[in-house]
């Protein structure tokens, strides 16, 4: 995703795009088209590994896997939470491919993302082994760590409306986090007021 925006920015395709649609709207489509290929690929992983735990069954019995909000719709709000956090952090990216003009900018802004990825997966362990504790209802409620927290919740607890209220609360982050990467981009690369990358040299 840091790669394929910048580039389209390179050969002049996202100003052409930009031009024809709201820009918010580019990086929408972008994300969900990502979403779909990254969608492939898990659903082919998981038939591969749904193969494996068959055929290993006979062999291996393997344990019941117990919810507390029930199976049903704990499978549901993990495919959801999946979404979601795919969206949180594929515009984080998206972003960064739209600021970055050489690979050198991509490595250097990437790999601070990708530390605060794995924060945020760590945070979420963290948190779903201390339920009901504070660190578990900062998790819970901060937005880049919200869909792995409530994921872990769903097995944990059996409310149903904290998932909507959080899935809700998520989906206004993707929103936002998409304006504000579609606002850096429109200023740094259009030209229409001072980019990030512009500023950081600037700043050297």
């Amino acid at each position: 995703s840091v790669g394929m925006l910048a580039e389209e920015k390179s050969n002049k395709v996202i100003e052409i795009l930009a031009a024809a649609a709201p820009l918010e709207a580019v990086f929408l489509g972008k994300l969900i088209g990502m979403f779909g290929v990254a969608l492939l690929f898990v659903s082919f992983w998981a038939g591969l590994a749904g193969v494996a735990i068959a055929l290993s069954a006979s062999f291996i019995p393997l344990p019941p896997i117990a919810a507390a909000v029930g199976l049903p719709a704990f499978l549901l709000l993990c495919a959801l939470y999946f979404t979601m956090a795919f969206m949180l952090l594929g515009a984080i990216f998206l972003g960064v491919g739209a600021q970055a003009s050489t690979m050198r900018e991509i490595q250097m802004m990437s790999l601070p993302i990708t530390i605060f990825q794995v924060a945020m997966f760590g945070l979420s362990s963290a948190a779903a082994g201390a339920p009901e504790s504070g660190l578990a209802r900062f998790a819970e409620i901060f937005p880049f760590s919200s869909p792995f927290a409530m994921a872990a919740r769903s097995a944990n607890e059996p409310e149903i409306w904290p998932h909507l209220v959080a899935l809700g609360w998520q989906g206004l982050w993707v929103a936002i986090t998409i304006w504000i990467t579609a606002g850096l981009f429109r200023r740094g690369v259009l030209k229409s007021g001072p980019g990030l990358l512009s500023f950081l040299r600037r700043k050297r």
